[in-house]
């Protein structure tokens, strides 16, 4: 009897079809079109009774080729004793075997090796101490999946990363994270690292360029009024500024040059740090309450590209901290200890999934020394690994502090899931979305395991750290409000030849940077969220699904050769967005980096110029907004 596997969905990787006819089991790896032969009727074995056929998936956890080299020659057995057979799973551990293999009867009757087996044997020992088979394995399965354009110049991509990790590998394991400024128990050498008194001056920062710098130039008392206050978990103000301090920066980008040390210090050290975030979130303005929106069931149930041609690939970053915890730039060992114990226990809570701290890390009890080399290699080569901390301004924030205790990687059951633990904040998570593009989807997914470890940290007494004027609390001021960052990869060339892409997407409130040579899809446009500060997750979310959408649609209007002016921003029947066209608002915006003629005497004379004007109309009902919207609105 024969069965012909004719198509298979939904088939995981490294699975195989398996049937059992009887006694008899034919598997093989999925094959359309393939044929599995059982014996016929007549045959003494064969299962004549039998009325029906099992089918069986079985997953392939691990692969390992053993060579048989010689084996008539060592008396024809070969014996593999701790045999390391690699996992085929990322969060897998490498499983160990003693096996023996014999030769029977018949076979050890066989001549000795020819010369061309003795060069085939040759080679084959010579691919497994380099472990090259692997290597080639993994090179062709990502080739066949990705299918490049270019196949020669993927596979020596592909190769010199190979040989990058192995030699960053070789590199990390000869470190000493201990002895390295800022990765041992000491903080980073300079401003405030414990060397000097608590009434330390501000060294000259005439040549620093940072937000924080630029705050304490435009008021120079500030540092000397806050720099003994304390926060309820004991954060000052110097460990606060301490980044923007050591780190000079660059004129022409601006970092904030301060990071939070827990939930209090952005209330605590407000006239400073306060400045600080003004600047990083332009259109913000304290009004009431954060707004918070995170169900799912609120989003648009609208896809953005339901053809999934132009929209190839999603990801979603979500940042959280724990109440009564200093953050990963103050906290104590134990502190980081503590909440590495709560999230690695969320597994066991709700959230489904395999916690694997950080290679060499002792903190946690379930893996102690953290995960193998081999897991480590296989996250950071599927991009998700963090490493250690290597700028200055980062290593001086303190997150590379007893390096790499209690630190490591959450790996959900969920496709596409999973989450960073004390990285630069207490939790990180992340979602991916691949072919087929449904934010919705990718937000539940999200939005489930955020209520898991949500209510886990609340069963310890903790929970996510809110502030009700800036939302939720994080270490990076760019970072606060919803804390949320949508990403859609985007192929839409004939858009990008055809429109200003960057300003486009500035109408949506959306962001926009160009990834050439993308190894699945060639060049596509990562769209991004915007300011996350003053909206609520779903708000942000449903903005970045309606600004896509009109993108995607206009690239299928191009393709037909169909005009978009009418879809344009100040092409169409409504006004280019920024400054009002109509109404003047009750405020003047600032205007210190703009250059135009209208915006200098405006800038020179306001306010007084501009309350005069802004409610005058001529006579045909033209009021000021449209005279100088032009300079001021770009």
């Amino acid at each position: 009897m024969e069965v012909r596997v004719d198509d298979v969905e939904g088939l995981p990787a490294h699975t195989y079809i398996s049937i059992r006819y009887g006694e008899q089991r034919r598997q093989a790896p999925f094959h359309k079109g393939e044929v599995l032969t059982f014996p016929s009727s007549g045959d003494a074995k064969s299962p004549a009774a039998s009325k029906a056929y099992t089918v069986d998936v079985f997953r392939k956890v691990g692969s390992k080729q053993v060579s048989l080299a010689g084996i008539t020659a060592l008396g024809g057995f070969v014996a593999s004793e701790g045999l390391v057979i690699p996992s085929l799973e990322i969060h897998g551990a490498p499983i160990t075997a003693n096996l023996t293999a014999k030769l029977t009867a018949k076979a050890a009757l066989e001549p000795e090796e020819s010369k061309r087996q003795v060069v085939a044997r040759r080679a084959k020992e010579y691919m497994q101490k380099h472990d090259i088979q692997t290597v080639l394995h993994e090179m062709f399965a990502k080739l066949l999946e990705r299918q490049p354009g270019d196949p020669l110049s993927f596979m020596v991509d592909f190769l010199e990363h190979q040989r990058d990790e192995v030699e960053e590998q070789e590199a990390a394991e000869a470190r000493t994270f201990a002895s390295e400024p800022g990765l041992g128990a000491s903080l980073y050498p300079g401003f405030a690292d414990g060397s000097s008194p608590s009434t330390q001056e501000l060294p000259d920062l005439s040549r620093h360029h940072s937000l924080v710098v630029d705050a304490l130039r435009a008021d120079p008392s500030l540092y000397g009024q806050l720099r003994d206050e304390r926060t309820a978990l004991g954060v000052s103000l110097a460990e606060c500024i301490k980044p923007g301090v050591d780190c000079p920066g660059h004129e022409l980008v601006k970092v904030a040059g301060a990071y939070a040390g827990d939930g209090e210090s952005f209330e605590r050290f407000w006239p400073l740090l306060g400045p600080v975030v003004q600047a990083l979130h332009a259109d913000w303005k304290p009004c009431g309450e954060h707004p918070r929106e995170d169900l799912p069931s609120k989003l648009s149930n609208s896809r953005i590209d339901p053809t999934g041609r132009c929209a190839v690939y999603a990801t979603m970053e979500v940042r959280r901290n724990l109440r009564g915890f200093r953050l990963p730039t103050a906290c104590s060992k134990a502190e980081r200890r503590e909440v590495e114990r709560v999230i690695a226990g969320a597994a066991s809570k709700g959230l489904r999934g395999t916690y694997l701290p950080l290679r060499s890390s002792e903190s946690w009890s379930g893996k102690v020394g953290g995960m193998s080399a081999h897991q480590e290699q296989r996250l950071r080569g599927a991009g998700m690994l963090f490493s250690d901390p290597d700028s200055r301004m980062r290593l001086s924030a303190g997150l590379g502090r007893q390096w790499p205790d209690a630190r490591g990687v959450m790996l959900c059951d969920a496709e596409g899931l999973f989450l960073w633990c004390n990285e630069e904040d207490h939790l990180r998570f992340f979602a991916r979305q691949h072919t087929t593009v449904d934010l919705k989807k990718l937000w539940t997914s999200l939005h489930q395991s955020l209520d898991a470890v949500s209510k886990a940290a609340e069963a310890e007494g903790t929970g996510f750290v809110f502030s009700e004027k800036l939302g939720y609390v994080t270490a990076c001021p760019s970072r606060l409000g919803a804390s949320l960052r949508v990403v859609v990869s985007l192929k839409i060339p004939l858009l990008a030849a055809a429109a200003d892409l960057a300003g486009l997407c500035r109408s949506f409130d959306l962001q926009v940077s160009q990834e050439s040579g993308h190894a699945a899809h060639g060049d596509v446009w990562n769209v991004s969220s915007g300011d996350p500060l003053g909206l609520a997750e779903v708000d942000l979310i449903n903005g970045v699904m309606e600004g896509c959408r009109t993108l995607v649609n206009l690239e299928q209007r191009l393709e037909k050769g169909e005009p978009i002016y009418d879809a344009m921003p100040g092409l169409g029947p409504d006004p280019a967005p920024g400054f009002p066209h109509e109404r003047c608002p009750s405020h003047l915006p600032d205007l210190s980096g703009h250059h135009g003629t209208a915006c200098r005497e405006l800038a020179r004379r306001a306010p007084a110029l501009y309350a005069e004007l802004r409610g005058r109309r001529t006579p045909r009902g033209v009021g000021p907004g449209s005279c100088p919207q032009p300079g001021v609105g770009d």
